[in-house]
């Protein structure tokens, strides 16, 4: 593990890698799940890119943690900035962005316009509860992906700090975990 910038480019594209991931099952069990419900669509394509969200944060979230975890291994002598998720996040949305300026400046004629908002409302599928709660223009969804840099940080940080998201939760509801028992020594017949 080196701190070249291809390398950095490389880390940071596993962000732009785990939202594809994400984007992927979105589309693959949106439109099955969606003609079973024909009259709210709007409400439950809300709430189906809510959980998509968290299927998408707990992927980028988990690699940046990991990441940063292997980054501060002192034999690699990287010494990484808490802050390091930050670049990988910008470097992560540069090719999203890309993708979807694309999209929403493409030109289609007069009777395919819903096709193109759907295309760019598809592309921030996991993203488009965000989008829609920010105010579902397309200039909104270029600035939800804002949020991936941001979760991409979270995670470097947690890995950074050694703090574990799910050990912090247990902490604060009072659940103890519970500890696998000492391995008894083979008995002797």
């Amino acid at each position: 593990m080196d701190n070249s910038l291809v390398s950095q480019i490389k880390r940071g594209l596993k962000v732009t890698v785990n939202y594809f991931i994400a984007l992927l099952i979105f589309g693959v069990f949106l439109m099955p799940l969606l003609s079973f419900v024909k009259d709210n669509a709007n409400t439950f394509v809300f709430c189906y890119s809510l959980v998509m969200f968290l299927v998408m944060f707990y992927l980028i979230y988990v690699e940046m943690r990991v990441m940063a975890f292997k980054e501060k291994r002192p034999q690699y002598n990287i010494n990484p900035s808490p802050f390091k998720g930050l670049l990988y996040g910008f470097i992560g949305i540069i090719p999203l962005i890309v993708i979807e300026l694309v999209l929403i400046f493409v030109s289609f004629p007069e009777d395919l316009l819903t096709l193109k908002k759907r295309l760019y409302q598809g592309f921030a599928g996991p993203l488009y509860w965000f989008s829609s709660l920010i105010g579902n223009e397309p200039v909104h969804y270029v600035i939800s992906f804002v949020l991936l840099v941001v979760i991409a940080f979270l995670g470097y940080y947690a890995g950074h700090k050694d703090f574990l998201l799910v050990t912090f939760v247990y902490d604060k509801l009072g659940i103890r975990r519970n500890k696998k028992p000492a391995r008894r020594e083979a008995r002797k017949f």
